[in-house]
């Protein structure tokens, strides 16, 4: 039996006001979009068009899942980056994952409702609507461990005032401490203000209960990549000193589960390497929480892909493996040409609307004329590159003896998957001839 919230996301009727739908006067049912042998660079589809490559997700999937069996650690992908619950049941389906990351207390709602098990809102929630929802949301979803970060007495404060106040007998807010960084984003700075909220929390056992440390090795270091990761160590090394400080102090005494979560996309590398030491506290369970990865891309995480592999790549059950090959760009974006009236300038009917901007213009990859494949573009070798942007047009600059005509479709690689979603309602699974697979929904 499919999922209840699962199936009212695939009876969702779609029309002409979706992005991507070529139809007008009559609705598809979301759930029926990849029977129709609508095909994407065949000219079927009303561009631009944000596709999700399935066999590429598929091989990132297995990846990571590899990676985590290997080194006896459980995943928690971020769900921000997609927002989209079709998505984290693939997730759950041929990753395994252990539960999904939220940054508000709405992201949450759209993860539990979809029927996971364990949510981490790795944000400190704050305020008194935010706080009772979140104990609404724990109350609704008794069979979902809610999870959600602290890191003063502030903070504590406004958990006691407005959340656990709201609790009834035998109720608990769960709650991890975080650790961060000077400059950094949230997070307790020195080991000392680490310990005593610790103290506090452990002082109310009726309404809070500890359940672990958190840390995002991404908001570390700068300089160098040398100083970057020394950076990024020393962070996860504080993490580990403070799991382990707390189980000595006998502050995890009512835990069977005690969590140690880090990792972002980029330096999970790191955090396996680092972690491994609070191996000694009973009943760790170390929790990576990279989501972008899953996506991955041609640009900003590619980069750090190959960064990592310079550091010596992903190590496995056969060895270390290149993660830049493990990791294959799952997003694509096609547009079509709408005017070159400009020799070396044409105008393509995508804009800020619908492309990620804020980690790099998407880069040409392949160009289409009449649903036929013409070439594949290197963009770095042969300037093609999109020059600027507007809302609804972006500008994109070839070479002047580049066959470009009007009508003409590309195919082009997006930078940072979490705001290339969140310009779509909707967006469309292909298979590798680029058929319409089905469609998931976004809850941005």
């Amino acid at each position: 039996m499919t999922h209840p919230f699962l199936q009212s996301i695939l009876d969702t009727p779609l029309d002409a006001t979706t992005k991507g739908i070529p139809l007008a006067g009559e609705t598809v049912r979301l759930g029926d979009v990849g029977t129709r042998g609508w095909n994407a660079v065949r000219g079927d589809m009303v561009l631009p068009l944000l596709v999700l490559r399935e066999t590429h997700l598929a091989g990132n999937l297995r990846a990571i899942r590899d990676f985590a069996a290997h080194h006896g650690v459980w995943l928690a992908p971020h769900g921000k980056s997609s927002l989209c619950p079709q998505l984290y049941l693939r997730h759950v389906a041929e990753a395994g994952i252990w539960g999904m990351s939220a940054a508000t207390t709405q992201q949450a709602a759209v993860i539990a409702a979809t029927g996971l098990s364990n949510i981490l809102l790795v944000n400190q929630v704050v305020g008194r609507a935010a706080l009772a929802q979140l104990v609404a949301l724990q109350r609704a979803h008794p069979d979902c461990a809610i999870h959600s970060l602290v890191d003063s007495l502030e903070g504590l404060t406004q958990l006691l005032a407005h959340g656990a106040s709201l609790l009834r007998d035998g109720e608990r807010l769960r709650v991890l401490i975080e650790i961060g960084v000077p400059g950094g984003r949230g997070g307790v700075r020195d080991a000392a203000a680490a310990a005593a909220l610790a103290d506090r929390i452990a002082a109310h056992p009726d309404r809070l209960a500890l359940t672990g440390i958190e840390c995002y090795e991404g908001a570390a270091g700068g300089g160098t990549q040398d100083e970057m990761i020394a950076a990024i160590d020393a962070l996860l090394d504080r993490s580990v000193d403070m799991v382990i400080d707390t189980h000595r102090r006998g502050l995890f005494a009512d835990r069977s589960e005690i969590l140690l979560t880090a990792a972002g996309s980029t330096h999970f590398d790191r955090a396996v390497a680092r972690l491994q030491r609070a191996r000694s506290v009973p009943g760790l369970r170390i929790v990576l929480r990279g989501g972008s990865s899953l996506i991955s891309d041609h640009g900003v995480y590619r980069a750090q892909l190959a960064l990592m592999d310079a550091r010596g790549g992903m190590a496995g059950a056969s060895g270390a493996r290149a993660a830049s090959a493990s990791f294959k760009p799952a997003l694509e974006l096609l547009a079509g040409i709408l005017s070159v009236q400009d020799r070396g300038m044409a105008i393509v009917n995508m804009g800020i609307r619908d492309m990620p901007f804020d980690q790099g213009f998407p880069v040409p990859l392949r160009q289409y004329r009449d649903g036929v494949w013409l070439r594949d573009i290197d963009a770095t070798a042969e300037g093609w590159r999109i020059a600027r942007s507007h809302d609804q047009h972006c500008f994109l600059s070839f070479p002047a003896a580049a066959d470009l005509v009007v009508g003409d479709m590309i195919a082009f690689g997006i930078s940072h998957p979490c705001t290339a979603f969140d310009k779509w309602r909707v967006f469309y699974g292909v298979d590798d001839d680029f058929t319409i697979t089905g469609a998931f929904r976004t809850f941005f």
